[in-house]
């Protein structure tokens, strides 16, 4: 059964509960500077009643403009990776989009003063307008558990592919972004699929292609067929195209839901035509103005545990060691650079000059090392290196020269990843745990190619507030 214009909307949208949201959200962006004012003046009913004869129209006016910049943010797209609850992606979206609705509004009341508040009662509805849509997105998360965000999705085809997009999407993370509702091809249950397969039903093919995404409310259209040249219709998926359903190769599903490039079967050509990687110089000056802002930040925010920490090495090795390490790294385009952090091992740690990654419980750790490595401490150093322009704040983790060559050897494509500056923090150190073998490094290296496909200036800072998270909880430290 087909659905009218409106319904297609609907389903497109997110269904009556995705409607629901926004709706809601609109509704608090209204009712906080009503709010706002009763606070600000309750103690003063003349400059209260002044105050609400301009309220429905200024009311409306900051309500637009936020929840204008709250969607051009991304916070009402189901396809992002962290569309519902409040995750650390979520409420780096809410903040800016508070910061840009209020630049935007200052505009607004500069071109229209009849529609201008006071700073006091300004800065107090946004105050209100973030708290209320914390909650709202908290509320949401619990009542709805996110069903209405998920994106229902079709594979089409039923073989190695489709079975291994359905066990490493229908993790417990994973799920709660999409909902494989079907796939269309052989059953799966006779050929060893995992639980996942058991939670997507086979749907037989009795009708056309688009009947059938109709039917069951279908957003995305993977095809994950294993022989691409006996199961694809064009035509059909044309049909599903044109009428506003998502038609995805693999690959690029596998990148928007599990956040890293899929390695097997990466050919060239996937790196010449795709749409990403913004080198351009406009990306150039923004990264390096965000690195030297955040560096900045973070000297001045940390300068006294440096000095600590200074102190602490010092003591421990009785003044006989240095309390600076310096190793060689590589950069951007394969150049070599000099990378200082605390150190954290003993002075003899590679007295027979093989080159080696740290290891869980590491002997070479002095107890000092042990602890600022926890905390990360060890790597403050390096924001020297952020000021020379060696590495960047967000970006692949810089290896050693040895290791590289090694790696390079191995692993296809890992040259790639020098094809940004390093990062002191990157997309790799968040999504997996530190690693010390060549299939930890192939396995960081999907997510350093996602992180040098999707890298932005909103996806930096998202990076960085995690590793916020990283620090505080001392996860995939050594």
């Amino acid at each position: 059964m087909r659905l009218g214009l409106f319904g297609r909307w609907l389903r497109q949208q997110g269904l009556r509960s995705f409607a629901l949201l926004t709706a809601t959200e609109i509704a608090l962006l209204l009712l906080a500077p009503w709010l706002a004012v009763r606070l600000r003046f309750y103690d003063d009913p003349a400059s209260l009643t002044a105050a609400m004869q301009d309220m429905p129209m200024t009311s409306t006016a900051f309500a637009g403009v936020v929840w204008l910049t709250m969607v051009a943010l991304g916070l009402y797209q189901r396809h992002g990776r962290q569309a519902s609850g409040v995750a650390i992606g979520t409420l780096t979206r809410l903040v800016l989009s508070m910061g840009a609705g209020s630049l935007a509004l200052m505009v607004l009341y500069f071109a229209v003063p009849r529609l201008e508040v006071g700073r006091g009662l300004f800065a107090l509805s946004i105050a209100i307008a973030f708290a209320l849509l914390v909650a709202s997105r908290l509320v949401f998360s619990r009542l709805t558990q996110g069903e209405g965000l998920r994106r229902r999705v079709l594979l089409l085809g039923s073989g190695d592919k489709a079975r291994s997009v359905l066990a490493e999407t229908l993790t417990r993370d994973n799920f709660e972004r999409i909902n494989v509702i079907g796939f269309v091809g052989p059953d799966l249950s006779g050929k060893g699929a995992s639980r996942a397969s058991d939670d997507a039903l086979h749907l037989g093919q009795t009708e056309s292609l688009l009947d059938l995404a109709f039917d069951h409310r279908v957003d995305d259209i993977v095809v994950a067929s294993d022989d691409l040249r006996n199961s694809l219709c064009m035509d059909e998926l044309m049909s599903c195209r044109l009428a506003g359903i998502s038609v995805l190769r693999l690959d690029s599903f596998y990148e928007r839901e599990m956040g890293r490039v899929m390695l097997e079967g990466l050919l060239p050509s996937w790196f010449v035509f795709t749409n990403h990687f913004d080198r351009s110089v406009m990306r150039g000056i923004s990264k390096r103005a965000f690195d030297l802002i955040a560096a900045s930040l973070v000297v001045a925010a940390a300068w006294p545990f440096m000095l600590l920490v200074a102190l602490a090495i010092w003591m421990e090795s009785g003044g006989r060691e240095g309390v600076l390490y310096r190793q060689e790294r590589v950069g951007e385009g394969d150049s070599v650079f000099t990378l200082y952090k605390f150190r954290s091992m003993r002075s003899d740690a590679e007295s027979d000059g093989v080159a080696r990654w740290a290891s869980a419980d590491d002997d070479r750790v002095t107890r000092v090392g042990r602890i600022i490595r926890k905390l990360r401490l060890d790597e403050l150093p390096q924001l020297y290196n952020v000021f020379r322009g060696d590495m960047s704040m967000v970006g692949p983790r810089p290896e050693r020269p040895e290791i590289v060559e090694r790696l390079k050897g191995l692993i296809p494509y890992y040259g790639l990843r020098h094809s940004v500056a390093p990062g002191l923090t990157g997309w790799a150190q968040l999504r997996y745990p530190y690693g010390a073998s060549v299939e930890d490094a192939a396995e960081k290296l999907r997510y350093d190619l996602y992180y040098i496909k999707e890298q932005c200036l909103l996806f930096d800072l998202q990076i960085l507030l995690q590793t916020v998270e990283v620090v505080l909880f001392r996860r995939g430290s050594r």
